[in-house]
C-alpha cells in the first residue's frame, strides 16, 4: 500500500484553534466574574449597613464600589483571556503530527516538549469530534484511542490532535494503515490453524490463561536472545512497530503480547515462539 506523501511530512494544526480556546476562556471567566462581583458587593453593602462600622459618604462608597467592580470583574477577565490567548498561539506553533510506516507521531508542548509515537498495532479506535466551538471555527478534534491506556488523561496526552481542518483524508489514510497492521503477518495463519503446530496451540492457551491471571509473570528469553544478536531495545521496538517501553515490559514479564506481536518478535529474533516464551 502506497502511503500519501502529504502525511509523511509534519502537519500543523489550524491557527483558529487559538481563537477558539481564547473565546472559551473569555466566556468562562465572564461567567465567573459576575458571581465574584455580586459576592464582593454584598460584603461591602453589609459593611456599609453595619452600625458599628464607620459610615462612608455615599459618593465615596459608590466610587469604592465602582473600583471594586472593575478590579474584581473586568481585570480577571482581561488577564485570563490574555494568558490563554498567548499560550494557545505558542501551543499551535509547536504542535505537529505525521504518519510513518509504523506509527502516528505527535509533537507538542509549550514549556515541556513531548514527542509521542503511537504504534498502529496499539490503536483501537479513531474518534472525530466536532463540538459547538469546533463548528463555530470550522475545525475538528481527532482522538486516537489506544490499547493499554488507563484513564482519559493518558489517552488525551498520547492521541489527541485538536484543530484539524479536514480530518477525512487523514482518517482515511490512518484507517488504511490500521487495516494493514490488523492483518496477521504472512505465515501466521498456517501456524494457528495447522493441527501439527501443537507448540503454538499451547502458546495460545498459555496467553489466555495469562489474561485471566494478571499477577503471574510471563517468562521470556527476549533479553538473552536480543543481546546475543547485539540488538538494542529501541531497534527491536522499531522493527516490530511498538514503543521501547512495550519491549521492556515484555522482557520483565509484565505485559502479555498479542499473537501478532509475539510472531513479529520471534521473526525478528530468528527464533520460534516456543523458544522465546517459556510455557
Amino acid at each position: 500500500m502506497e502511503m500519501s506523501t502529504k502525511f509523511t511530512q509534519e502537519q500543523g494544526i489550524e491557527k483558529v484553534l487559538a481563537k477558539k480556546e481564547t473565546l472559551k476562556a473569555f466566556l468562562l471567566s465572564g461567567l465567573i466574574a459576575p458571581i465574584t462581583c455580586l459576592i464582593t458587593c454584598g460584603v461591602l453593602w453589609g459593611i456599609e449597613l453595619d452600625p458599628t462600622s464607620a459610615t462612608l459618604p455615599l459618593n465615596l462608597f459608590l466610587l469604592l464600589l465602582g473600583f471594586v467592580l472593575i478590579f474584581v470583574g473586568m481585570v480577571p477577565i482581561f488577564v485570563v483571556t490574555l494568558i490563554v490567548g498567548v499560550y494557545m498561539v505558542k501551543y499551535v506553533k509547536t504542535f505537529s503530527y505525521r504518519l510513518t510506516n509504523n506509527h502516528v507521531e505527535v509533537k507538542h508542548g509549550v514549556f515541556t516538549k513531548e514527542k509521542n509515537m503511537i504504534p498502529y498495532s496499539r490503536i483501537q479506535n479513531i474518534n472525530v469530534v466536532n463540538g459547538i466551538f469546533d463548528r463555530l471555527f470550522g475545525v475538528f478534534t481527532l482522538k486516537i484511542e489506544t490499547a493499554g491506556t488507563s484513564g482519559t488523561e493518558q489517552k488525551t496526552a498520547e492521541g489527541h490532535i485538536p484543530g484539524v481542518k479536514n480530518p477525512q483524508e487523514f482518517e482515511a489514510q490512518l484507517k488504511q494503515l490500521l487495516d494493514k497492521y490488523s492483518v496477521l503477518p504472512s505465515g501466521l495463519e498456517e501456524k494457528i490453524f495447522k493441527p501439527q503446530e501443537l507448540a503454538f496451540d499451547n502458546f495460545v492457551s498459555y496467553i489466555l490463561s495469562k489474561m485471566r491471571d494478571k499477577d503471574d509473570i510471563l517468562k521470556t528469553k527476549i533479553t538473552a536472545i536480543r543481546e546475543k544478536m547485539n540488538m538494542g531495545v529501541q531497534e527491536l521496538a522499531e522493527k516490530v512497530g511498538v514503543k521501547p517501553e512495550t519491549i521492556e515490559l515484555l522482557e520483565a514479564g509484565r505485559y502479555t503480547p498479542s499473537l501478532s506481536l509475539a510472531y513479529k518478535i520471534a521473526r525478528e529474533l530468528n527464533a520460534s515462539i516456543e523458544e522465546i516464551f517459556i510455557l
